[in-house]
């Protein structure tokens, strides 16, 4: 083949450009969490409790966790993250959700709490990849649904302090941006 004929193409002036905004992007998507370092922070007065929410995967994810508490916003969590909340003791309702397109979200899932006077609660939060298994013959099929495919869940899981404390020491703090609420009533 000669020279002239060759199919090799360099890069145009344009190309430059956009090569280097998509490597920004992706490295904004990709960027570790910001918040200051986990630190412990005081136990609860007598009549309260606190709360412990933090994310940690088993496998790296880009997905980011949107928690409620009680109805309330707490944040949305990435994966290193955690807060802390001093909050009333009694019943409390947890409502976690993988962030999905505009208003449309998938993988809820919630849990009902006790929180005794005094007491520190440690919730451990995780996205994990989930695969269904194919339908046997003959079997119900739900439209839209595809067969044998794998979805992300959010998992939430009630830790001691001796399993949490060193899955926490490498979370950073939800930044302000991300918080909706320090305390909760």
């Amino acid at each position: 083949m000669s020279p002239r004929t060759s199919t090799t193409t360099r890069p145009t002036l344009l190309h430059r450009p956009l090569l280097g905004l998509l490597i920004l992007l992706v490295g904004a998507c990709a960027a570790a969490p910001s918040g200051p370092p986990f630190e412990l922070a005081s136990p609860p007065p007598a009549h309260r409790g606190r709360l412990y929410l933090y994310r940690v995967d088993a496998r790296p994810s880009l997905s980011k966790v949107h928690v409620t508490l009680d109805g309330r916003e707490v944040g949305t969590f990435r994966d290193g993250e955690y807060e802390t909340l001093e909050v009333s003791a009694g019943p409390r309702h947890l409502r976690v959700g993988l962030r999905g397109f505009g208003l449309l979200q998938w993988g809820w899932n919630d849990q009902r709490l006790h929180v005794e006077p005094g007491e520190t609660l440690f919730v451990e939060l995780s996205v994990r990849l989930a695969a269904r298994e194919l339908p046997a013959a003959g079997e119900l099929e739900i439209g839209g649904r595809d067969e044998g495919s794998a979805s992300e869940n959010v998992f939430i899981e009630l830790q001691n302090a001796e399993t949490a404390l060193p899955r926490l020491a490498g979370t950073t703090r939800l930044t302000p941006a991300e918080t909706a609420t320090e305390t909760a009533h």
